[in-house]
Parts: structure tokens; sequence; C-alpha cells
């Protein structure tokens, strides 16, 4: 169950959305794993930093940092003397660019031949669509962030809808005189069958209508994602963008607080009950709490339960500012003094 959240990040009430699924992935989330960057900046080290370790960003950006990262690190050492390209600088730049403005959505608003519907509105740094079309008739003009446009003629191919990240395109085809919609569909193979009748959304999420699957199929090249073929009535055919396979949302409780029997720190299993009763008692520091749970630990070295904990001293009426947080340790796992000393020792068979 998910929900929306307000400026102090409690759940919103009626904007509750729950569905059912047979797999949850935990602890990821974008916080980078720069330790050591950090530690050795603050001594003074010369050090470099790329990727996600630099800024969180698009997977295309961090390829362009480390190809950066890494002539900036031969130059510093010595080992190479041409100079760096300033576009790369600015491909970096224009890749990790936040979210921009939103243009309103506008339909072809067509009853021939066959096309795509582009659900993009929004200026992000993206352009598959542009490089994959055999007829380049989809383009980007002027700035990658602008929205893609259809200008050309298409054959059909369904390439664009198979490749697009945010399965923002669908095909509509006419040939056959009812309208064929080809949307993408990322889900196990046996969800929805040829034959099937599914309720069909537009871009929000809002259910269309009915529509009836008449073809399913995998794109190999483009690893699990599936196209289904629809047949629909015409007056939706252009705004078909998805479908509904969940059932409606169950009501969610209302969890204005972390529950005390919730796991706050899964590497060592630590209960919110147990971090809220220490606070209760007057711990002002995190560090004291680290060494009476073992909270923060664990592998993910703190990446999950440190806001988490954070959270809690929220809850509990305590500031930021008011409370000690836990000193930075980057080495997560024993290291042999010597190794930090640069010492080699042979190996003797013991």
């Amino acid at each position: 169950t998910i929900a929306e959240v307000d400026e102090k990040f409690n759940p919103i009430p009626g904007t509750e959305k729950t569905f059912k699924c047979d797999t949850i992935l935990i602890a990821v989330g974008l916080d980078p794993v720069n330790e050591f960057y950090e530690k050795a900046k603050k001594f003074g080290f010369k050090v470099y930093a790329a990727g996600d370790a630099e800024e969180i960003a698009e997977a295309s950006s961090a390829i362009f940092s480390g190809r950066i990262k890494g002539l900036e690190i031969l130059k510093e050492l010595g080992l190479y003397s041409g100079d760096i390209d300033p576009q790369l600088y600015k491909t970096q730049e224009l890749l990790k660019s936040r979210p921009g403005k939103i243009y309103e959505m506008k339909y072809p608003n067509r009853k021939e031949g066959v096309y795509p519907v582009l659900n993009c509105v929004q200026e992000i740094p993206c352009n598959p669509c542009s490089t994959i079309c055999p007829q380049n008739a989809i383009v980007i003009e002027g700035n990658l962030m602008n929205p893609p446009k259809f200008t050309g003629e298409c054959i059909g191919c369904e390439m664009c809808v198979a490749i697009c990240p945010g399965l923002a395109i669908t095909l509509v085809d006419w040939r056959k005189g009812e309208p064929q919609v080809t949307i993408p569909f990322e889900f196990e193979d046996n969800i929805v069958k040829v034959g099937d009748i599914v309720d069909v959304t537009d871009r929000l999420g809002n259910v269309l209508g009915k529509g009836l699957v008449i073809k399913s199929r995998k794109v190999k090249r483009f690893g699990n994602t599936r196209l289904l073929k629809l047949k629909v009535s015409p007056d939706i055919a252009e705004k078909v963008s998805g479908i509904r396979i969940q059932k409606p949302e169950a009501p969610m409780e209302d969890y204005q607080r972390i529950p005390d029997n919730a796991i706050v720190c899964r590497c060592e299993r630590v209960t919110a009950g147990e971090i809220r009763k220490l606070i209760r008692e007057g711990v002002r520091d995190m560090n004291e709490i680290k060494a009476l749970t073992r909270a923060g630990m664990g592998a993910c070295g703190g990446k999950t339960c440190t806001n988490l904990i954070k959270r809690i001293f929220k809850e509990e009426g305590i500031k930021e500012g008011e409370y000690k947080e836990w000193t930075r340790r980057p080495l997560f796992i024993e290291v042999p003094l010597g190794i930090l000393a640069g010492i080699k020792e042979e190996n003797n068979g013991e």
C-alpha cells in the first residue's frame, strides 16, 4: 500500500492505493555509497567521484561522468596530455537534468493508417524512440529535453513502443478498419492471454472501457517487454495507454506513526518500538542507539534505517539538531591494519 504524503511526510488520507504483488524489493533508494569519498575530502585528499557517488541521475549521465573522471584522473597522473572535450561536460549536464515543463497532451485525431501516439509530455533527457525509428519519423527538435514529435510515415514496426523506458508510446492501426492498439506490457507471460477482455486505461490510469487482446508477443531485443495488441472502440483508440488487471484498491489503515512492531533496521532486525523506547528514556545520540540495539551496524551501512530513526525522533517531538547523528565509518568489514599501512606479507602456506 502506498499513499501521497504532505510536507511533513505524513500520509494524506484518501490517496491510498493497494497493489497485489508477489515480490517486494526492499532497501533500494537513491542514496550513494560515497562514504570513503566524503571522508577523503574531509581529510584533504585529492579524490574523484563518478556516477551516483557524484550525483544521483540517469544511468546515461553516469556513463559520461565515469568517462570524464577517468580522463581527469589520467591527466592528474600525467598519463594523458590531451584536452578533455567540453562537449562531454555539456552532455553530462544535459543528461542529469531534472524533469522540466509539462505540456498539454495533444492527440493526432486520425482515423486512418498506422501511427504512434506519444504520451511523453514532460521535458526529460530521453531519445530512444527517435534513434530506433527506421523511418526517422520521430524527431526531437532542438534540445534533447524537448518531447518527441511524430512527423513522418509509420510502417508499424512497433519498435518505438518496445524501446520506450517510460512505457509512454502506443501504436494505433486503422488499416483493417476497426482500430487495433499496441501497448507495452512488462509483466509475466501468463497474466494476460489472447482472447481476454480487459479494462483499458488512459495515460493517467482512468478506465476508458473494454479491449479484446488479439495478439501478445515478446520482443527479445528488449528483455521482458511484451507487446499486447488490443481491439478497442474507435472513440478511445488514441487515448488507450495501458490496461488494468488489478482489483480496486483496499482501504489503508491510517498510520501516522511507524508501528512499534515495524522492522526499522532490517540487517539487525531492530524494531521501531525498541528505538522509540530508548528515545523516551532520554537517549539523544544515534551512536548510543547503535551501541544498544546494533541498528545501523549491518551490511547496508545504515542506508535503510538512518532516515527511519530520524523519523521516529521527529514523531517523538525531537527536532534535528536536538540529537546527535551517528558518526560515519566507511569500513563495513574487518580490515587488517597492515592493509591500511600498505604492508604486503608473503603467503607462507599457513
